[in-house]
């Protein structure tokens, strides 16, 4: 879901759909209905200002783009939400998960209006720092977070439930290395959450396109007129050379405390599959740069940029995987391992 969001995004699909039909998801059957969806569309600055020679034909594809998205987001909830119904009703879903799960549903439920939130900044005139109609970085990057938390929260709580309780792994001699894994663990997802929301801004204004070359900046150690918005922190979000740096800046970071984690883990005493999770971690992150340095050279093509977006996500997964598997025991039975640390 979170990849096709981002290739709606890369294929400038996600202004297409200018109504909000959060129950009806049917696509247009007649040519009259596309006609009616299309004229409709031209009313707003996308079409105006960027498609003016787009003919109903080339509005069907992305308007199929975006209208799948959606589909596949109501159905996500919808798949999830039967189930849980029907769980809780039988009383099989005990707290506290059961409150992790309302908490998951509510925020899927918030996500589409999120989105729509999200999509009808993109209906208004461009701001300044935008060089085409856009839907507001800053709105982009709170739907973005939201979908990454949600993820998160699916992936650890469903590793939660699959896995055995630490209680039947750990040994005494593991404890000191799970804990250290662990604190490595939540750094490293930290950086990949910054890397990852800088990556949405890059998306967001085009910035990977401002400079196509490696490892310098049109051959400047740094952009030029990093600071020249005014107030400072908008260079942040609206300077695309500012916004690129960042994104560069925040994946050496990830790709350092990624080398730290696994020189250190190699040292530690861990579990079988700790160890595993430690080195594919590393590997995903060492393509990711790769990954990165490419389509940035190759001047952002979609389908490359996407590649891009779906190995952040992998990076994130096997980040929480390697994270998880070093989780606290319970309190009683740390407190019985740490009877055998000297």
């Amino acid at each position: 879901m979170v990849v096709l969001g981002g290739y709606t995004r890369l294929t400038n699909s996600g202004l297409s759909m200018t109504k909000w039909k959060p129950i009806q998801h049917k696509m247009p059957q007649s040519d009259e209905e596309w006609n009616e969806e299309f004229e409709h569309y031209k009313l707003f600055p996308e079409y105006q200002i960027q498609n003016k020679n787009m003919d109903v034909e080339g509005f069907k594809k992305i308007f199929f783009v975006e209208w799948f998205h959606r589909f596949v987001g109501s159905s996500l909830g919808v798949v999830f939400t039967l189930p849980f119904a029907y769980f809780l009703y039988r009383g099989h879903i005990k707290a506290p998960f059961r409150n992790r799960l309302f908490a998951l549903l509510g925020l899927g439920g918030s996500q589409g209006l999120i989105g729509w939130w999200m999509v009808k900044s993109g209906m208004n005139e461009k701001p300044d720092y935008q060089s085409k109609p856009r839907v507001s970085v800053y709105r982009l990057l709170v739907h973005l977070n939201t979908a990454l938390v949600i993820y998160g929260g699916l992936l650890w709580n469903g590793l939660t439930l699959i896995r055995k309780p630490q209680e039947l792994l750990l040994k005494p001699e593991h404890l000191k290395g799970n804990k250290t894994l662990r604190f490595l663990g939540i750094m490293l997802l930290h950086c990949i959450a910054l890397n990852t929301l800088s990556g949405a801004c890059v998306a967001g204004i085009d910035a990977g396109k401002v400079f196509n070359d490696w490892p310098f900046y049109n051959g400047q150690l740094l952009p030029p007129n990093m600071m020249e918005k005014i107030p400072a922190i908008k260079n942040i979000f609206e300077n695309r050379g500012t916004v690129q740096f960042n994104h560069r800046t925040f994946g050496y970071l990830t790709f350092t405390v990624g080398l730290i984690t696994l020189l250190k883990g190699r040292k530690l005493n861990l579990m079988r599959h700790q160890r595993i999770y430690l080195y594919i971690m590393f590997g995903l992150i060492s393509l990711q740069v790769a990954n990165g340095i490419a389509t940035l050279l190759h001047g952002v093509k979609p389908m490359e940029a996407n590649a891009h977006q779906m190995m952040a996500i992998c990076v994130l997964t096997s980040a929480i995987l390697m994270t998880h598997s070093a989780r606290k025991p319970s309190k009683l039975y740390g407190m019985y391992l740490n009877k055998f640390i000297v």
